[in-house]
């Protein structure tokens, strides 16, 4: 189930009854722990929904503000948001229009294929966001007029305050281009000459030092032939776009673009441990690209399901439990941030900002990948993790160890685990919600243990989850008293479609 190159942190499980597992310290290593970033969870805004996302000049959007907010109460910092999307590829700066930013929709599309925006838009991202924001800022690189990418990065660098701007992003899914975008050749090759080429250009009229982002390549590895973050290194990227801030890449492992892909898409399917491990093996490469150029990988844009997700898998808890698998998995590859895409209609999106069709604005249990996240890292000063392989017999329980700094030998013992049972249970079920046992007090060398429980009615559940007893779901204010759980004798239970963090007390 794994493959050799994944850093993982081996761990004998035995049987000692019918319903409890044990993890033997003796068999435990922390050598391959990796780090991972307090923003290794971020996020993509369509660039045609910023403003429902962040408000406007009168005032920013309160529940988009105060659930940024409560992760940088909590670690600091809030997620990166990247702003992008197919529509950074219609947007064009407009010195003398008078609207913040103005979409043109056709009926059937639920992206604007037209958009213009002022320096209005530079405001709302100074003012209605957290203090400390960073922002990858998406350019048009579509259109194939480089006198609009020229036009957005003088107005970001005159308008936009420099500790925003985490770096720039020229283009979308490049490797999707269809003839309407570059009738003539278009392949990795000349895609290259061109990028580095403006590059260049508006660095020499802007004088901007800020970084950028490279790739945004939306081709699954496995099928992407050598238009790939491994040939940018190889066409001499690093070596001609500086500073080069990160590499990206896309993807969605399920889609309802189409009828045939659309009968595909299931919540059992999306939540299986073992197929997320297999499918995130593919960017190996590409990672290893982004470490031999001195650079970040970033995934930055991925959900569920591909075309705007799907209503009942997207926006569940078990779709919250697979951000979580995603996101440690990814960070045991080698990512160095994940970054979940949203827009107003889109069922995927963490959270629905504003009113559409009759919906009022609404969280999703997906938000709260970011809630345990951001907890679980938030006192650990530099932490690292390790992936636990399955128990025996148990192939659907995700196991991560995360350590508060480097570890220091081989038996140094994790400070916490987290646990995700990815077997699926419906809120519609009749019967009793299955319970597996783990006993982790050898690898955690201690029973003095506390459990926060990530959980709600099912894994198809749609509102209702909560963690630590805590929801976030009644305007982004977070209610409910903290609850922790304790282990006795250092056995955990983890029911279906949970999750649980464990650390010593």
């Amino acid at each position: 189930m794994y493959s050799s190159t994944l850093p993982l942190l081996p761990l004998l499980f035995s049987t000692l009854s019918s319903c409890t597992l044990v993890a033997d310290r003796e068999y435990a290593r922390a050598s391959s722990a990796v780090p991972i970033s307090k923003t290794i969870v971020s996020l993509s805004i369509e660039f045609c929904y910023i403003v429902d996302y962040l408000g406007d000049i009168k005032g920013s959007n309160k529940l988009s503000k105060r659930l940024l907010q409560n992760i940088q109460d909590i670690t600091g910092e809030p997620p990166i948001i990247r702003i992008g999307g197919h529509t950074q590829e219609v947007a064009r700066y407009c010195s003398p229009c008078t609207q913040t930013l103005t979409n043109v929709f056709v009926p059937g599309n639920l992206e604007a294929v037209n958009i213009t925006y002022n320096k209005d838009l530079f405001s709302v991202l100074n003012n209605n966001v957290p203090s400390n924001q960073k922002l990858i800022f998406g350019l048009n690189l579509g259109q194939n007029v480089e006198s609009f990418p020229q036009a957005e990065v003088d107005a970001a660098e005159k308008y936009l305050r420099n500790s925003r701007i985490l770096s720039y992003e020229l283009g979308n899914e490049p490797d999707f281009y269809g003839t309407s975008q570059r009738p003539g050749q278009w392949n990795v090759q000349t895609y290259t000459a061109q990028i580095i080429d403006w590059i260049k250009q508006i660095q020499s009229i802007t004088k901007t030092k800020h970084g950028w982002q490279v790739g945004a390549l939306a081709q699954l590895p496995i099928y992407q032939g050598n238009f790939s973050i491994p040939e940018l290194n190889t066409l001499g990227v690093p070596q001609n776009i500086k500073p080069l801030a990160s590499y990206s890449s896309h993807t969605y492992p399920y889609s309802i673009c189409d009828p045939t892909r659309a009968g595909l898409v299931s919540l059992v399917g999306l939540m299986n441990h073992s197929t997320t491990v297999t499918f995130f093996q593919q960017w190996i490469p590409s990672i290893q690209a982004a470490k031999n150029a001195n650079t970040l990988f970033y995934m930055g844009e991925t959900g569920s399901v591909s075309c705007h997700g799907k209503e009942g898998v997207s926006n569940t808890m078990g779709a919250a439990l697979w951000e979580l698998d995603y996101v440690l998995n990814g960070a045991v590859l080698g990512m160095d941030g994940i970054f979940f895409h949203m827009g107003t209609p889109f069922f995927y999106s963490m959270w629905q900002p504003v009113e559409y069709n009759g919906t009022a604005a609404k969280v999703y249990p997906t938000y709260n990948a970011l809630i345990v996240m951001a907890i679980t890292l938030s006192n650990l000063k530099s932490p690292y993790v390790a992936s636990v392989p399955s128990p025996s017999g148990l192939p659907n329980m995700a196991i991560y160890a995360l350590y508060p700094s480097k570890p220091a030998f081989s038996s140094t013992a994790p400070a916490k685990l987290i646990l995700l049972n990815m077997s699926y249970y419906s809120l519609n079920s009749t019967s009793p919600r299955p319970t597996e046992k783990v006993n982790v007090a050898d690898i955690l060398e201690s029973t003095n243990l506390r459990v926060t429980r990530f959980t709600a009615a099912g894994a198809d559940a749609v509102s209702g989850a909560t963690f630590g007893g805590q929801s976030w779901e009644n305007d982004g204010v977070v209610s409910g008293k903290k609850v922790y759980e304790q282990a006795e004798g250092g056995v955990v239970e983890v029911g279906n479609s949970e999750g649980v963090v464990v650390e010593v007390i």
